[in-house]
């Protein structure tokens, strides 16, 4: 009996911690932001010096992306890289109880111009961010300033009671979230609306997923290519969507145009814009990017 784990036992600790962070959530939303970024930084030191495997992710990308930067160098952008993740979790976080005027003062759109005159021509767009400064944050600053409804594609999170509190985040100010299994079927199902698409398109793809390499951050790196497909299918204009720190809880979100139909059947040729959009965000504020992102797990011709 010593040995035996008992299932229930099991499902029921897990529901209990489920339980007990879906009511944790609300409590530290109602926190006013500078407490949250004071509560974070004993996270980010507890965080940056004792869980020695992330903190090895980070570092190791980094180093493999810049080497001709100094061990030095690479600690210190790996310390700060590490601190903003924490901000960045505290501000999700914050997401949700945040009123518009704050959100519009936390966060400024730069060129919205650009997205008028699709709203203005009926057309709905593409948008491919990254995990880059607060995507959170950029999901809805634009779903408040931007001319049309955002659906938003995302990976359901194994903690059912953080990804339920996530989905009632980004669903504020007319947002919805589609589950990527979804995705394809549900952006088809609503061409006929006018909308804008956003997809966070810098995660390494599965295994056995379509897969686009090129040099990336000089690496040799997989994209998924899930995005291209859709703009092949939909016709949609595909747009960048950036975002720049600013300082401390202060962004700036702006938009580039990657492509527009007729797209190529052939070739990968947006999935190569996105990845230099990407990487020119990346080289202007290093630290900002989520290194703890497994970017380069795998190598090409092995187990693709």
């Amino acid at each position: 009996m010593g040995g035996y784990i008992d299932q229930h036992e099991v499902a029921n600790m897990a529901k209990n911690r489920q339980s007990f962070v879906s009511k944790l959530y609300p409590v530290l939303a109602k926190f006013p932001l500078p407490v949250l970024y004071a509560l974070a930084y004993p996270i980010y030191l507890l965080g940056y010096y004792l869980v020695e495997k992330r903190r090895n992710v980070i570092f190791s990308n980094m180093q493999n992306s810049f080497p001709q930067k100094s061990d030095a160098e690479l600690q210190r952008m790996a310390k700060l890289c590490f601190k903003r993740l924490v901000y960045v979790m505290v501000e999700a976080i914050k997401c949700g109880d945040l009123s518009e005027q704050e959100i519009q003062r936390h966060v400024s759109i730069k060129n919205p111009e650009l997205i008028q005159q699709y709203a203005d021509n009926n057309q709905s767009i593409l948008m491919l961010a990254a995990h880059h400064c607060n995507w959170e944050w950029l999901l809805a600053a634009c779903s408040l300033q931007l001319p049309f409804p955002i659906d938003v594609v995302y990976k359901p999170l194994h903690d059912l009671a953080v990804d339920e509190h996530m989905k009632k985040s980004r669903s504020r100010f007319n947002a919805r979230p589609i589950p990527n299994k979804n995705a394809l079927i549900e952006i088809m199902q609503r061409r006929k609306e006018v909308r804008g698409f956003a997809m966070v398109a810098d995660q390494s793809p599965m295994r056995k997923e379509e897969k686009y390499w090129t040099t990336f951050l000089n690496q040799d790196s997989s994209f998924a290519v899930g995005a291209q497909k859709i703009a092949q299918l939909t016709k949609y204009p595909t747009i960048f969507v950036g975002m720049r720190r600013l300082g401390l809880g202060q962004y700036e979100v702006y938009f580039e145009e990657l492509a527009q139909a007729p797209y190529k059947k052939e070739g990968y040729e947006l999935t190569e814009q996105y990845a230099r959009a990407l990487e020119k965000m990346i080289l202007e504020q290093p630290e900002d990017w989520m290194w703890s992102n497994r970017k380069w797990k795998r190598k090409r011709g092995i187990y693709e």
